[in-house]
């Protein structure tokens, strides 16, 4: 999995998220998905946009959603989603004191170098569900030393979990709450930021995730 995460708020007010499915898991599926998050004059006004494409499967999804004071203000989605009685209705209270998902790993994932502290929640919003990211310290470290990453030394473990609020259907198989992320979070730079990251995917397949750089 190959993933790129920059960003660029004090020189053009942005921040992008890309991600590619490559190596063995490209082998299996092919998957593209490009976020952004874009602010104007106003960092209390952003616009969300995400893509996502599978190939095989010949289906693409473009979202778009603009908040204000964590506020969710517009949003649509292309092509429309079908309709499902059993998708947990929204309610006017999940629209209030929310981020988009690009805006949530930065609030999960930038830590203060003087304070390690990974214990947080946060409302997020992709467009369809709205659900609660919430990561909690675990209390361990891990010496890590890999081919796969130049970052070298003692890592902090914590763990994130999902928890759908709305927009979701209960006890759909492929929903994320099924699933937990064990992320190791490393001294970079002026920040602690995952180095690497861990998690089951479907049929129980452990999914390995290794910071190459930061932009």
């Amino acid at each position: 999995m190959d993933i790129t995460y920059n960003v660029d708020e004090k020189k053009n007010n942005n921040i992008y998220f890309n991600m590619e499915s490559v190596g063995i898991v490209g082998f299996f599926v092919k998957v593209f998905s490009k976020a952004s998050v874009e602010y104007g004059s106003n960092k209390n006004i952003w616009n969300y946009s995400y893509f996502y494409e599978k190939p095989s499967s010949k289906k693409s999804r473009t979202t778009n959603v603009k908040f204000s004071n964590q506020k969710v203000i517009e949003r649509s989605t292309t092509p429309s989603l079908t309709s499902d009685t059993r998708i947990v209705s929204y309610k006017k209270t999940d629209f209030e004191g929310v981020v988009d998902p690009v805006t949530a790993v930065k609030k999960l994932f930038y830590l203060e170098k003087q304070n390690f502290n990974c214990n947080n929640t946060i409302k997020t919003f992709d467009g369809i569900r709205f659900f609660n990211l919430v990561m909690k310290d675990d209390k361990e470290t891990l010496d890590f030393d890999t081919t796969f990453s130049k970052f070298k030394g003692k890592l902090n473990k914590c763990s994130i979990t999902y928890q759908p609020i709305s927009g979701h259907v209960p006890g759909d198989k492929d929903s994320p709450d099924r699933f937990r992320v064990e992320v190791y979070f490393g001294n970079v730079g002026d920040h602690f930021f995952p180095v690497y990251a861990t998690t089951k995917g479907k049929k129980d397949v452990r999914l390995k995730m290794y910071l190459t750089s930061i932009d």
